[in-house]
């Protein structure tokens, strides 16, 4: 509090600055109340238990100090012989104020009923000098030990007297304000604990005392005493008053925590205090200017996303701070600060080119406050929304942020709402529709919210076709990484893939073909097959040695190779009927024909089986368009013998070549 340096604020008393070469008995001060004074009655000598003092002109500061200490060792002295005393003692208590506060402790320590004699002192501006800190002393000795209510209410008072004179250090008013909740009461409780509305009654006078003030008013009320009041009221609840002061201290060109940290300790007890209701925050945000409100639902936000609390508190934090700010009539207004898109981005800018992307964990308060923005009541009009804008704008900085130039937007932006493990916000859903895809199915829609809420992960999805292709764009980089970390070739993922085959449905089966589909090495490494491993009779000069193979560069024999085992065991499979097991070979053929890989017999009796074999012995009928085809890959493949022997009609006595 700005309380101090001020002219009106020093003594109307001074000590006398030429001595009297005989100590006499100082005169009458003049009264200044008085237009015409008379005469006052001549001084009398002290009247103590101790003998009497002498007075030595040049007495030194240590005299000085053991003169002060015998006198206040006497039982029958008051407040004016005090101020006697040290009148002739030449003690000036403005300049040393230590021994104001001795004085006053003595007075203290008196065995005074009603503490008559330490209020006058409070309220004598000669005796209680500026910083003494007796204002102070008078509530810790309520601390120390209990006192009767009336005798604490009286000091209280002269305390609140001297608030409204603005007498009162801020160092002073912060120590008064965290002491009075320590109060010793009733049954060695305090009363902070035992009585809350007596201390905030204590509070609401000592408040409506500084605001009676003529001269300063709440406005210029320093920070500390506003940090340890709102302390000390968000500490025992009182969110009422706590709101007041704030409104009452607010600067608006400082970003202050408090109106956060109010709403934070509202929502943590609102349940518990019937004073709260949701309806409570929008007080704040219609009368604070829009940046500190938008400030406000930034820190609180962020405060409560990262706080350390367990999930499920977390989350029902996080899920009546969105119910509040839907319920807020002023957050269309709130929307429109310019602090949603001030955001300062230094580091963005002095990236290298190479450098990583920073993860959007390392700036929480952007997330957070897009967190923020959709929860207010997005979903509820069809037309332009106030809060539309500063959630675009959070979405094109988040891509700032990240520096996402490879499509995985989707994919980052899953990933940061799974770390953050926030409540379901439909945040996917929202950053689909702000990227301009207005008209998303209904199936998107719900598959959107499984991978927001981790019930689905994307190595479920490709999987399910139906979903997978509603996806597929979005998160595209996210499968084909995926797909390109799986070596096809590797053993044991063949032994897995035809096992997979040879038991499976269609259901199980289509994901294979889709996973070979996506895998883009295993297609490259198709055409390189044609070039033959030679065999070791042909003694070559230069070996087949095949190098160290992974993900990234399969084996291409090994990889025609798995073609060929996967016709065969689609052919041959019984949870498949001939036109699924024909229809998957075929895929498998053109497959490899797109992709340049080379067909072996193998593969071609393969396609016979499933096409022409398997549809005798269901005694299903063959189209004669199907049967031709087949013949015509048979015949690219094979020789004019095999071909004529499948066309021919078996004769009596002869045998006949059969691919079952």
């Amino acid at each position: 509090m700005k309380w101090t340096d001020h002219p009106w604020q020093r003594a109307p008393f001074e000590t006398r600055s030429i001595a009297d070469p005989f100590l006499g008995p100082p005169e009458v001060p003049f009264s200044f109340s008085d237009q015409n004074p008379e005469p006052g009655p001549e001084p009398t000598d002290f009247y103590t238990t101790h003998p009497p003092l002498l007075y030595p002109a040049n007495a030194d500061q240590a005299t000085r100090e053991q003169m002060l200490e015998a006198f206040l060792n006497g039982k029958n002295w008051g407040i004016e012989d005090a101020r006697d005393f040290t009148r002739r003692l030449r003690i000036d208590l403005h300049r040393e104020p230590r021994y104001s506060r001795q004085i006053f402790e003595r007075l203290l320590a008196r065995s005074d009923p009603d503490l008559t004699e330490a209020i006058a002192f409070l309220d004598d501006p000669f005796l209680n000098t500026r910083g003494s800190g007796n204002y102070a002393a008078a509530v810790e000795t309520f601390v120390r030990s209990k006192t009767k209510r009336g005798k604490r209410t009286a000091v209280l008072n002269a305390i609140n007297r001297a608030l409204e004179l603005g007498l009162i250090s801020t160092d002073e008013i912060c120590l008064i304000i965290t002491a009075l909740p320590n109060i010793i009461v009733e049954r060695n409780k305090t009363l902070g604990s035992w009585d809350h509305k007596a201390l905030l009654k204590h509070y609401r006078a000592m408040w409506k005392a500084i605001g009676s003030c003529n001269i300063l008013g709440y406005h210029d009320l320093d920070r500390k005493i506003v940090d340890a009041w709102l302390g000390e009221l968000l500490r025992t609840r009182s969110f009422r008053f706590a709101e007041e002061l704030i409104l009452e201290t607010h600067d608006a060109d400082s970003r202050s925590q408090w109106p956060s940290a109010l709403v934070q300790a509202w929502l943590e007890t609102m349940e518990g205090d019937s004073e709260t209701s949701l309806p409570f925050p929008d007080k704040i945000f219609s009368q604070l200017d829009v940046n500190s409100a938008a400030d406000c639902v930034i820190r609180v936000t962020e405060a409560l996303a990262s706080s350390s609390a367990d999930r499920a508190s977390r989350n029902q934090l996080l899920e009546r701070w969105r119910d509040c700010l839907s319920n807020a009539e002023v957050i269309s207004t709130v929307a429109k600060s310019q602090v949603w898109f001030d955001f300062p981005l230094p580091y963005v800018q002095t990236q290298t080119k190479h450098a990583p992307p920073e993860p959007f964990n390392s700036t929480p308060d952007h997330f957070a406050t897009l967190a923020s923005a959709n929860a207010w009541p997005i979903h509820r009009a069809h037309s332009a929304r106030a809060t539309d804008r500063p959630i675009y704008s959070l979405l094109n900085l988040y891509e700032t942020v990240t520096q996402d130039t490879r499509g995985t937007f989707f994919p980052n932006f899953m990933r940061e709402l799974h770390d953050l493990d926030l409540p379901y916000n439909s945040l996917l859903l929202l950053a689909l529709n702000k990227k301009g895809k207005t008209s998303i199915a209904k199936t998107t829609r719900k598959t959107l919210e499984q991978l927001e809420t981790s019930q689905l992960s994307l190595a479920e999805v490709w999987t399910n076709p139906s979903i997978y292709k509603g996806i597929q764009r979005l998160f595209h980089t996210t499968f084909d990484q995926m797909f390109h970390r799986m070596n096809l070739t590797n053993p044991d993922t063949v032994e897995e893939i035809l096992s997979l085959v040879r038991s499976g449905d269609s259901k199980n089966i289509w994901p294979i073909l889709r996973l070979l589909n996506n895998n883009t090495p295993f297609k490259v490494s198709l055409h390189k097959a044609w070039q033959p491993i030679p065999h070791p009779d042909e003694k070559v000069l230069v070996r087949y040695h095949p190098g160290p193979r992974n993900s990234r560069c399969p084996d291409p024999h090994a990889a025609v190779n798995l073609i060929n085992q996967l016709a065969v065991a689609l052919s041959c499979c019984k949870h498949l009927t001939p036109c699924q097991s024909f229809r998957m070979v075929h895929w498998l053929y053109v497959y490899l024909r797109r992709h340049g890989g080379p067909v072996d017999p193998e593969f071609v009796r393969a396609l016979y089986h499933a096409g022409v074999v398997r549809y005798r012995r269901d005694g299903r009928r063959i189209s004669p368009t199907q049967y031709e085809y087949i013949l015509w890959i048979v015949g690219k493949f094979e020789s004019s013998e095999v071909v004529e022997e499948l066309t021919s009609r078996p004769q009596i006595g002869e045998s006949r070549l059969d691919w079952r």
